[in-house]
């Protein structure tokens, strides 16, 4: 069985984690192909909006803990970590469309990582944001402290990390790690529809919005303006900002393609 899930229905790409039995622990197989069909729904035009689940009972468990002891030496460890989630985390900041992580249970250790990784998340009181590294000796991987701190602080982001406990989803609601808090049966329902929503707007232009904020997290004001007026002579000149227009005129609603 694919350790990795892929369909598209109503221009929504759905990916899901699939290793059930191990709570969607990561492996090899598991990142190789989450990375294979993030640049599956980034090529697809037919692809307006992405939901990330995991199957069974938990979002992902974080590394498969029956790879510890393998007979890899410290350094080797570290360069398995840059060598697979470097690229994977970029294929998550470079896919110029909405990506939404439907967290069912819980995201635990690098699993973290990629909910936190998605663009937003979609969480029920029983699913958890869950820093588990701590516990046994590890610090943060898979870029989890660069995503935790900038959504919602050092302080903060420190506390969570060191305290090796699951952080549940109405904690997550208050500290701003998740979107939108659902009842625990409707998660991925309410994501599916949430993108559904989101592939009706124009795709392109909330591609070049992503690339603004990431670039604002690590520029100046200044650069970021001149960055944003790069961007927008993209925006010019595509379809749907001439369909927005248009629309504005007219005063009735628009009709986005994505192009």
């Amino acid at each position: 069985m694919s350790s990795v899930l892929y369909k598209v229905k109503n221009s929504v790409a759905i990916i899901t984690l699939n290793r059930p039995e191990k709570y969607n622990a990561v492996n090899d197989s598991l990142t190789e192909l989450l990375s294979i069909y993030l640049c599956k729904a980034k090529e697809d035009t037919n692809v307006r909006a992405v939901v990330i689940t995991g199957s069974g009972n938990g979002f992902c468990a974080g590394a498969d803990m029956s790879a510890f002891g393998s007979g890899k030496t410290p350094e080797q460890g570290r360069d398995n970590i840059i060598n697979t989630f470097q690229p994977l985390m970029r294929k998550f900041q470079q896919l110029s469309k909405p990506i939404i992580g439907a967290i069912n249970g819980s995201a635990a250790g690098v699993g973290a990582s990629l909910a936190l990784a998605c663009d937003f998340r979609v969480m029920g009181p029983k699913s958890s944001i869950y820093f588990a590294f701590i516990n046994i000796g590890l610090g943060p991987d898979g870029g989890g402290s660069w995503l935790l701190t900038r959504l919602i602080g050092y302080s903060k982001a420190l506390e969570i990390a060191i305290s090796g406990k699951k952080i549940f989803g109405e904690q997550c609601n208050k500290l701003g790690l998740t979107n939108k808090l659902v009842d625990d049966q409707d998660v991925l329902a309410k994501a599916i529809e949430w993108a559904e929503e989101l592939s009706k707007k124009p795709t392109l232009t909330i591609g070049l919005t992503k690339e603004d904020l990431i670039f604002s997290e690590c520029n100046s004001l200044h650069d970021t303006i001149a960055f944003e007026a790069q961007q927008q002579v993209k925006a010019f000149k595509t379809e749907d900002h001439k369909e927005g227009v248009r629309a504005f005129i007219g005063k009735r609603t628009p009709n986005f393609k994505g192009k």
